[in-house]
């Protein structure tokens, strides 16, 4: 996906720019990075200023995802663990924990980082309404953001269990069900597509200052995950909306749901229900090239309540960054993604990266 970074950098710095400047650039697409919630479909900020008839978008985001993150039943063994000794489960002691847990729906371990890059486009159909497809491509390996995160940890005075039992940047994607290890991973894994969605958004109210949307969409399932489960056809409804306050400020606020159909009897054991979801962001500085902006997702618990892990808590994540207006069609942004509610059911961090392009005949 970095080709077409670069393709999609190429062209909009070569092709005439015929549409105007995006007045409005949020909300920002924030993507619940937590490995097992990549398998489905899930609550991300849709915007809600409609393109016009002829105009369309295209944007390419790199998410880069640190996940150091286990069930209860390994946090109590490392808590009781020594401290000074470094933590590497190989398959045969996941085998013997999972023997020695034979009656728990879910137990999982990740040490990892996952690099999510997407394609999303956007068309403008005319009458408020345009129609938008995202295509994911996953990556996994040990990353680099480790050593980020241990001094932050330190700088700041934070604490994670676990971390000080573990070498840096490696993998390790442990997922044991009613006593038997159904993943294993300890070595990177190579590209590849994820399923598609699909959406369509219709303008429900416009006045300048003031605009609502609603946005549906769709996840076929597509493609097997990451970890050989497959999800059914997810399908998920947002009303989104801003308001501009003054001519430096621009807000953003949105709420929907999520539907969630079975899949196969692995992706049913890990116990997903429907979820809701909500963001609110504030973007400074509308008129200058350069917007600095904070964005809070909120999502209900992904799964049922289950003993032994944290998937059925609520999350709430932070984006922190700044759009680079470069060029009337051409907009960058840089952000930094981080969890607050610290349920040890979100990525630990993440960093981001994306081009927004608009081209076409219309007008904004």
């Amino acid at each position: 996906m970095r080709v077409s970074g670069t393709v999609l950098l190429t062209l909009a710095l070569t092709v005439p720019a015929r549409s105007q400047e995006p007045e409005h650039l949020g909300p920002e697409p924030t993507r619940d990075q937590f490995p097992i919630n990549l398998e489905t479909l899930t609550y991300v900020p849709a915007p809600p200023d409609v393109l016009p008839a002829g105009a369309f978008e295209a944007n390419v985001q790199c998410v880069e995802a640190n996940t150091f993150e286990f069930s209860d039943l390994i946090k109590n063994t490392l808590q009781q663990g020594n401290p000074s000794q470094h933590l590497s489960i190989s398959l045969p002691q996941a085998q013997q924990f999972a023997a020695q847990n034979p009656n728990v729906p879910l137990i999982f371990f990740f040490q990892m980082e996952t690099t999510l890059t997407t394609l999303r486009l956007r068309a403008g159909l005319g009458d408020g309404r345009e129609a938008w497809a995202m295509l994911p491509v996953l990556r996994w390996s040990g990353g680099f953001e480790d050593g980020l995160i241990d001094w932050t940890h330190k700088t700041f005075g934070f604490n994670q269990t676990g971390r000080n039992h573990v070498e840096h940047d490696q993998v390790r994607v442990v997922v044991i069900q009613y006593g038997k290890v159904t993943e294993y991973s300890d070595h990177s894994g190579g590209s590849r597509l994820q399923d598609p969605v699909l959406g369509l958004t219709q303008s429900l109210y416009d006045c300048g200052a003031w605009t609502m949307a609603a946005s549906f969409q769709v996840k076929p399932a597509v493609v097997p995950s990451l970890y050989g489960s497959r999800s059914g056809v997810d399908t998920g409804f947002q009303c989104t909306s801003r308001w501009t306050p003054n001519t430096a400020m621009d807000t953003y606020f949105g709420i929907g749901g999520v539907h969630r159909q079975s899949g196969n009897r692995t992706f049913n054991e890990y116990g997903f229900r429907d979820q809701l979801g909500a963001h609110a962001m504030i973007e400074g500085w509308r008129t200058s090239a350069w917007r600095p902006f904070f964005q809070l997702v909120y999502l209900t618990g992904a799964t049922r309540s289950s003993p032994g892990h944290n998937l059925s808590k609520s999350s709430l994540q932070h984006d922190l960054g700044v759009h680079w207006v470069c060029k009337p069609n051409l907009v960058f942004t840089m952000r930094y993604m981080n969890n607050i509610t610290n349920n040890e059911n979100t990525a630990d961090m993440a960093l981001i990266v994306e081009g927004t392009w608009r081209f076409g005949k219309g007008r904004s």
